[in-house]
């Protein structure tokens, strides 16, 4: 499997970034083949989107001072989170921890990290619809087949620093059920399923990095995939409350 960084001028809101890459990539002798995939960081996509927000344009709710003077953060920063986050599930100094689209996130994924200064960026809506709107674009414009991933940086429990998560997935299937296959032993597993697309994800964030890197994406060639035509959906990356080793043990302490 090699990875490709794609380095890029400044990305500005509104901009297509489908073109600003097809450019750069043409800039750096590389183009699409066959079966490559395409992971692209959720900020600069948020900003072609338009998927912006104007802090100085926010209005502070009272929930929003109380717990901006807990954590220590801006008021309208905390406000955007209370928008966007399904639920607010506590926090640390500067940073909420929010239960958004069935998954855990840092400030239900509101950004101030390379966005422009006094504002945020905001997920995209259906990440999974527009990692498909994304491949069907590059499959017309010069046909050939790719898979998509849109990718965020998450923290893990009890480990230090950020890891990739695939939020958003096209063209391929996300994650491969290992449960009946055997180990080296002969046993049966019992409960693995890789995380395919997760996995990439965090192989590209080693070359986007995130800061000031200008890498919104990586191309990825050679990847042990499996490739499919059909649409990916969000439940596809997700496991059921029950399923799940943390939120069995916390869900009556996190109400649930």
């Amino acid at each position: 499997m090699i990875l490709y960084p794609i380095r890029t001028p400044l990305i500005k809101e509104g901009d297509s970034l489908i073109d600003v890459l097809v450019e750069a990539m043409a800039g750096q002798d590389l183009f699409f083949e066959e079966h490559d995939i395409l992971v692209i960081a959720e900020s600069p996509l948020g900003l072609s989107q338009r998927r912006v927000v104007k802090l100085s344009d926010v209005e502070p709710s009272a929930e929003a001072e109380k717990l901006a003077a807990e954590y220590d953060m801006e008021p309208e920063l905390v406000e955007v989170v209370l928008r966007e986050a399904d639920k607010i599930l506590g926090g640390v100094k500067h940073v909420l921890l929010t239960l958004k689209d069935g998954v855990f996130q840092a400030n239900a994924g509101v950004d101030k990290s390379n966005a422009p200064p006094g504002f945020v960026t905001l997920l995209p809506v259906d990440p999974c619809k527009t990692a498909e709107e994304i491949r069907l674009h590059v499959k017309k414009r010069f046909n050939v087949s790719i898979g998509v991933i849109i990718a965020d940086s998450r923290t893990q429990p009890l480990r230090l620093g950020n890891i990739g998560l695939a939020v958003g997935v096209a063209g391929i299937i996300p994650v491969k059920d290992e449960r009946g296959h055997r180990d080296l032993f002969g046993r049966p597993l019992r409960i693995t399923r890789r995380a395919i697309a997760d996995n990439i994800a965090s192989a590209a964030e080693l070359l986007m990095g995130e800061a000031d890197e200008s890498t919104p994406a990586v191309l990825v060639r050679g990847a042990p995939v499996e490739f499919t035509e059909r649409r990916i959906k969000m439940e596809e990356l997700l496991i059921p409350p029950e399923e799940c080793l943390y939120i069995s043990v916390f869900r009556d302490k996190l109400g649930l």
